[in-house]
């Protein structure tokens, strides 16, 4: 779920907004560009300012609709909330209550608040007389439900949202979605996994489609004990979260690739993974205007590449001259691409340059870190400690810390923690006692399996282990 759960809501709710934009006037039409051009600024400044200007109610309640879409997708889930809630206050139409219900859902959703957003899904699912919102609701329902341990109305969840997609005429991307989930359910991986491959096949399958495609057929081949074979659809996906450049996605693919070596048994290829996991463990699921255009920049690249290399295809038939010719312009394009390639990874580091005073706040900051143990706070980051320290840029952060430690801001605070874990297990006979859950919460991780992964990579032991040998 997590990410992937994240990455639907947000296409769940393009689609609706979509729908809404073709029924109003050129207001709508021009939000509605926003949202699909990853603007999101741009849109939320225009609302606003329309907002403003509006006269009608109905008019304001589509506007404040899509308000809170474009702050859900920017992460600001409680100006979200807010809006959403003040927004229900003044409605008295209950479809129109429906989507704000919708939308609350998705927000509790993605907090993981799981018993809040079930209940507004039930809400959802009650009252709407929009099939696409009901299938949407049920299988997001299904993903909660397993979420809160509730296997069997996560079943029925599924079962309705499959039933609605047989009956009702709705998005075949919808229809597809909801019958992979069915089928992976109810233990019919072969059937699941050929539905993947029709949007791996697929070239107009977007980037995102194709990862968690090769993701989902990974999770059926360890649910057949193929696990040897899952590793190259796990590995295929993780590929594809590169290109993505999404921290959190590429945190979920290394996860599965970790824990399937770990089944074989096979600790120094799980090791590899976890310093790319490591790499991201700290950074924000977000995905921010410029993940989108990024997103979308890697579409258009992948688009062009098929396009060049079918035409390429073409030209083969005309004989060999052509051919030479046209390896001579590939040639050509991709040793010059390589060349802009090296000077743009070269470049930041170029015009990166820090003046001193900038320094001194960073060094004097690490100092206070490691010295009065700020590391341990769970909820640090890059951003959080610039500003807490009048740092001006991350990126003079990064830089600095990467050149003097050789490492990202993430991975450093991480090794602070696993050190002073380490450090306190061997020294501290009560803290040995504690629950692994404890020490990891103790030392500023969120999860006990992050913090079991990167203890491991640090002393290739687990935390557990070291505990025992002490013990005994």
């Amino acid at each position: 779920m997590m990410k992937y759960k994240f990455i639907l809501l947000a296409f769940f709710i393009a689609i609706t907004n979509v729908a809404n934009c073709q029924k109003t006037d050129t207001i709508q039409q021009k939000i509605n560009y926003y949202i699909s051009h990853a603007k999101l600024d741009s849109a939320k400044t225009y609302i606003k300012l329309n907002l403003k200007e509006l006269p009608q109610k109905q008019n304001r309640n589509i506007l404040n609709y899509q308000l809170v879409t474009v702050l859900f997708m920017q992460s600001d889930y409680d100006e979200a909330l807010k809006l959403a809630f003040n927004s229900l206050d003044q409605i008295d139409d209950k479809q129109e209550k429906v989507k704000f219900n919708f939308m609350i859902g998705a927000i509790y959703s993605t907090i993981s608040d799981y018993s809040k957003s079930a209940d507004y899904f039930d809400l959802v699912v009650e009252h709407t007389q929009d099939s696409s919102l009901l299938v949407k609701s049920h299988l997001l329902l299904s993903d909660l439900y397993l979420e809160l341990k509730d296997s069997t109305n996560s079943g029925k969840s599924i079962t309705e949202a499959y039933k609605i997609t047989n009956l009702a005429n709705l998005d075949s991307k919808i229809n597809n979605h909801v019958a992979k989930q069915y089928n992976f359910f109810n233990k019919n991986y072969e059937l699941c996994k050929e539905l993947n491959f029709e949007i791996i096949r697929d070239t107009t399958s977007f980037l995102n489609s194709k990862s968690y495609a090769y993701s989902m057929i990974g999770d059926c081949l360890i649910k057949q004990d193929s696990l040897t074979e899952a590793t190259k659809y796990f590995d295929e996906h993780l590929k594809l979260t590169f290109e993505t450049k999404d921290p959190e996605q590429i945190k979920d693919a290394a996860t599965k690739l970790i824990e399937v070596y770990e089944k074989l048994g096979n600790q120094e290829k799980a090791n590899t993974y976890h310093k790319i996991y490591n790499e991201a463990v700290n950074d924000s699921l977000s995905f921010s205007a410029e993940k989108y255009r990024d997103l979308y920049d890697v579409e258009k690249n992948r688009e062009l590449s098929f396009s060049k290399s079918k035409i390429s295809r073409n030209y083969l038939i005309f004989g060999s001259i052509f051919l030479l010719l046209i390896s001579f312009v590939i040639y050509h394009y991709l040793n010059s691409k390589n060349k802009k390639k090296d000077t743009s990874k070269k470049a930041p580091g170029k015009k990166i340059v820090i003046s001193n005073s900038e320094i001194e706040k960073i060094v004097t900051a690490i100092d206070q870190l490691k010295a009065k143990q700020l590391f341990l706070k769970s909820n640090i980051t890059r951003n959080s400690f610039c500003s807490d320290n009048s740092i001006k840029s991350e990126r003079y952060l990064s830089h600095y810390i990467n050149e003097k430690y050789n490492k990202s801001f993430s991975v450093f605070i991480n090794d602070l923690r696993i050190e002073y874990a380490y450090n306190r297990i061997q020294n501290d006979s009560k803290f040995r006692n504690y629950k692994i859950e404890e020490i990891a919460k103790e030392c500023g991780f969120g999860s006990k399996k992050s913090f079991e992964r990167v203890f491991l990579a640090t002393y290739n032991e687990t935390p557990y282990k070291l505990i025992s040998s002490l013990i005994n």
